[in-house]
Formats: C-alpha cells, sequence, structure tokens
C-alpha cells in the first residue's frame, strides 16, 4: 500500500511512514510531490493532535516553507483544523464577516479597524483573529523574516477604542451579540493551531500554517472570508482554494498583508461564492490626482483618532474601504446590491463610543 493511501484511511499517521512522508515533501519546489487531499488531512489532523514529535514538527515546517502547498494540500489542512476545533455559533442573518489579522501595519496607518466597524454598525457579526491579547502575544511578528518594528495591530487599535480581545469562546459570542464586533485572539478559537503557529519563534520562518490561519471557518455555519495576500501567485491559490472548497469568500491584495484595500489604490476585489468567481471591482491603475486625508502617524492613538473622526463623519471615507465594505455588505447579505450598500454605509457615520 502506497504511503498516500495509508495516510488517507488512517486518523493516525504509523511512526514508520514519516520518514517517507518528510521524503516525498521535502525535495524543494521543484522536486517535491504534493500530497493527497486525504493524505494532507491526516497529517495535519495529526500536527493538531499534538502526537508529532518536535523534530518531524519542524522538518514539516520548513519543508513546506521551500516546497508551498498545492490547492488539495491547503483543502485538507483547513479541513483537519475545522474538524479538530469546537466551532462558535453561527450568528442569525446577515453572514458573519471574518478577517484574519496577523501582521499589522508599520508603513500606513491599518484601516482594518475601521473596515470592521462600518460592517458592524450595519448590523453584520465581524470577527476579527490574531495573536494580540494571547499568551503568545505578538510573537508571530517578533522575527527575522518580518521585521516588527513600529507595526500596529488590529488588536491593539480595537482594544484602544474599548473592544478588548475576547477571553473565551463565550466572550466572542457575547461581544457578537452585543456589539457586532469580536476580536479573539487565536488560542481562544484554536489552542492547538495557535501552538503551532508559536513554533515560528523557534524556526524564525513562515510555513504552512500562516496559510491556513487566512482560510479556516471557525463557524458552525457559513460565514463570509476575507482573505488577503501579498504576493501575486498566492492569490491565484487562495482563489482556487475557496473555488474547490465551495466556500464565500474576499479575496485581495491586502495592505502590508492585512485583509483590507490599500487607501490610495484599490486592488482588484474578487468575490467567490458557490464555486464561481466574481471580480467585484478591477484594480485601479488610474494616475492619481489628489491623496486622500490619512493620519501621518501610523501609531494606535493617531489611527483610532483617525477611524473616529470617519466614522463620526468630520473626514471622508477612503474610496477604495467604502468599496470593499458595499461588496462586504453585499456578500454577507445585509444588502441587496452594490447601491444599497453605498447607501447605507454613507448614512450610517456618527459618533463613535468608546466602551470601558
Amino acid at each position: 500500500m502506497s504511503l498516500d493511501r495509508s495516510l488517507g484511511m488512517s486518523a493516525m499517521i504509523p511512526a514508520q511512514d514519516l520518514p517517507g512522508l518528510l521524503s516525498a515533501v521535502a525535495r524543494g519546489h521543484t522536486h517535491a510531490t504534493d500530497l493527497s487531499r486525504e493524505a494532507a488531512h491526516a497529517l495535519f489532523a495529526e500536527w493538531l493532535s499534538g502526537h508529532l514529535p518536535a523534530l518531524v514538527q519542524g522538518a514539516l515546517w520548513t519543508a513546506f516553507r521551500f516546497k508551498g502547498e498545492s490547492v488539495d494540500e491547503l483543502l485538507g489542512f483547513v479541513s483537519a483544523t475545522e474538524d479538530s476545533l469546537t466551532p462558535l455559533a453561527t450568528p442569525s442573518a446577515p453572514r458573519p464577516v471574518i478577517f484574519p489579522s496577523y501582521n499589522g501595519a508599520r508603513r500606513h496607518a491599518n484601516l482594518l479597524p475601521l473596515l470592521a466597524l462600518l460592517l458592524a454598525r450595519q448590523g453584520v457579526p465581524v470577527l476579527i483573529h490574531g495573536t494580540y491579547g494571547g499568551t503568545a502575544a505578538d510573537a508571530d511578528l517578533r522575527l527575522v523574516d518580518h521585521d516588527p518594528s513600529d507595526r500596529t495591530t488590529s488588536g491593539e487599535i480595537l482594544a484602544d477604542l474599548g473592544f478588548a480581545p475576547a477571553a473565551s469562546r463565550h466572550a466572542v459570542h457575547d461581544q457578537l451579540e452585543r456589539h457586532h464586533l469580536a476580536y479573539a485572539p487565536l488560542e481562544v478559537l484554536h489552542p492547538h493551531l495557535a501552538a503551532i503557529l508559536s513554533l515560528r519563534r523557534q524556526l524564525g520562518v513562515r510555513s504552512s500554517v500562516h496559510t491556513v490561519i487566512k482560510l479556516f471557518n471557525p463557524f458552525a455555519g457559513p460565514a463570509v472570508r476575507c482573505a488577503a495576500v501579498t504576493h501575486p501567485p498566492y492569490l491565484e491559490r487562495m482563489r482556487a482554494f475557496f473555488v474547490a472548497a465551495g466556500a464565500t469568500a474576499l479575496v485581495l491584495r491586502g495592505t502590508e498583508g492585512e485583509p483590507v484595500a490599500h487607501p490610495r489604490r484599490r486592488p482588484a476585489l474578487i468575490g467567490i461564492e458557490g464555486g464561481y468567481e466574481r471580480e467585484w471591482f478591477p484594480e485601479d491603475r488610474t494616475p492619481l490626482t489628489e491623496l486622500p486625508e490619512l493620519p501621518a502617524d501610523h501609531g494606535a492613538p493617531k489611527t483610532c483618532q483617525f477611524i473616529e473622526e470617519v466614522l463620526a463623519g468630520q473626514r471622508p471615507l477612503p474610496a477604495t474601504l467604502r468599496d470593499q465594505a458595499a461588496c462586504l455588505l453585499v456578500m454577507s447579505g445585509a444588502a441587496a446590491d452594490l447601491a444599497t450598500a453605498y447607501a447605507r454605509i454613507d448614512q450610517a457615520q456618527r459618533p463613535i463610543r468608546r466602551r470601558s
């Protein structure tokens, strides 16, 4: 029996199969062999269980760093992740929107919290997850291949606005019910996945888990996932994943890795639903005639001030965020079409009330 078949038929990976598996995936980008979806599911399930020896975990982490993941491998990794978590209760309509936020911003203000608050004001349940506020607080940012200097995270901004990180799954549910917005450290949603992510502190480079955290759905029912990439080749892979998974997602080239459109130049906004793609907006390549008003200081205090002023109607909302928010309102079911979504966004500007 082949290694691939033996992995697909068993929930546990026999110890004698591990050398063959490593040999298959650890031959670099050109010569490595992709695993089937079933084999990838079995492998990641074993990894999440904590049964893999530390040496094997490090070898797999590095192997997939160089090889990259096929769509079938991502499907297996993500399904194993979702199968092994205790899902959150899905809020009633509209569908929740999920933002994975693990990068933070250094060159520009991090406006993902502004986008989230725009949606929450329309009654859309919004879940942002990251590492801020967990026991491994921002450990993912403190590595040599991703300079953390002066990065401002979504969790930090939301905390300054009065939205503290949820300390439990119950708190996530309560915040979504009360405010339509919750920020959850990854360890609250999936402690075993957070434990794997923490390996980066020892290994110093990213790997497959950084892709998985952008793709998984922690809810028991359907949700709209908003996933961003930095490098264009990953955008194609992410689109292919969501199409193959039959998931609902908005995919874009993000701002410094955060799933929010750049406030100065709109990226292509690609919607995926039921196995089909729709380009809501093409990439904007027209010359800039004027720059939008943005905070010169990207730290949390000035970013919070900017967000409050935009929500109160004292500053204009960047057009690119207005476009992205409108897409997500329609995809969540909160608006019937873009025209309705734009009207609702434009009518909802009022001062934010900070929560203690």
